[in-house]
């Protein structure tokens, strides 16, 4: 995070203080560090993880296409890359373990919220600019960054612990970079951006962290489509 109280992220950052609260409160989250979280939550969760990052990677690639900076456009396809490579490969050595196949994890229908988060990204992506765009995808970085730090700081996870592999990955330095990064890119455009800009990134940032809290309760509660 920048040093600077006044910089767009850190106004962000306050504005959702009670959410990023809540979210190391939910019964998930606080089972998920523990290890106590029941396998067919886990098992429900990381395979509607992996559909939504087969989405992120596209929100990746529209800023990677759409931005004019050179060097954004390098680190937006690195990123692309990554969620691939790393986020998705840890995904799938957890599904692995549970007997589920890439086909099969392809064929699962998206919940609803997690088919609505989605949505608000790609249509962010679609119509909205650049700064837009980061602003819907930052929460992800900046909150799993939070979730993995705050149970890396009350002890790495012991060698049996049902889900030590997601805990390091997420507390990893460099998985917080990737946050860093976003955040890096909305305070560099900031001052170039009218009242109305800002405004609409802090509705659109606020409206994601609202989906990360919801998406973990959709992973708590399992939710399924009702008709």
């Amino acid at each position: 995070m920048t040093t600077t109280e006044a910089t767009l992220t850190r106004r962000l950052y306050s504005s959702a203080r009670e959410i990023r609260e809540r979210q190391l409160r939910h019964p998930f989250v606080r089972a998920l560090g523990e290890g106590t979280l029941p396998e067919e939550k886990f098992v429900y969760y990381i395979t509607q993880d992996a559909l939504f990052l087969d989405e992120l990677a596209r929100a990746f690639a529209y800023a990677a296409a759409r931005t004019g900076d050179a060097g954004d456009r390098a680190k937006f396809a690195e990123l692309l890359e990554n969620t691939i490579h790393v986020e998705q490969s840890l995904h799938r050595s957890y599904l692995s373990r549970y007997g589920l196949s890439d086909e099969q994890v392809s064929n699962v229908q998206m919940a609803p919220t997690n088919y609505a988060y989605t949505r608000h990204i790609l249509y962010t992506a679609a119509c909205g600019s650049v700064a837009q765009l980061v602003a819907s995808i930052l929460p992800c970085a900046w909150i799993y960054a939070e979730v993995g730090r705050h149970f890396r700081d009350l002890g790495l996870p012991t060698e049996d612990h049902a889900y030590r592999d997601w805990l390091l990955v997420y507390a990893s330095p460099e998985f917080e970079e990737v946050g860093e990064w976003l955040r890096g890119v909305l305070d560099e455009r900031a001052p170039r951006l009218d009242g109305t800009e800002l405004g609409r990134l802090e509705e659109i940032f606020f409206t994601s962290c609202r989906y990360e809290w919801m998406f973990w309760e959709m992973a708590w509660r399992e939710e399924r489509w009702s008709v």
